[in-house]
């Protein structure tokens, strides 16, 4: 499924770091409130089509996360 990705926020442990120094920060290079990037995601058709039912219904989107690897493989760092 062909997308676009708009950055959201810095987050560090579930919570918004986005206006602190670190935040501010990591906001300085690409990454900044309304970046938008193309993008193409794997998904089954039956989810793309909901995706594409609610929001054409009810305009609604779905929001993700991006994980690194690194995430899941158990060796995130704080």
């Amino acid at each position: 499924m062909k997308c676009r990705l708009a950055f959201e926020d810095w987050q560090k442990n579930g919570e918004s770091i986005y206006q602190t120094p670190l935040g501010i920060e990591l906001s300085l290079g690409d990454l900044h409130s309304g970046t938008l990037f193309d993008a193409e995601i794997i998904i089954d058709l039956d989810i793309e089509r909901e995706i594409m039912g609610a929001f054409a219904k009810y305009n609604a989107i779905p929001v993700f996360r991006i994980l690194p690897n690194v995430m899941l493989s158990g060796i995130a760092k704080d």
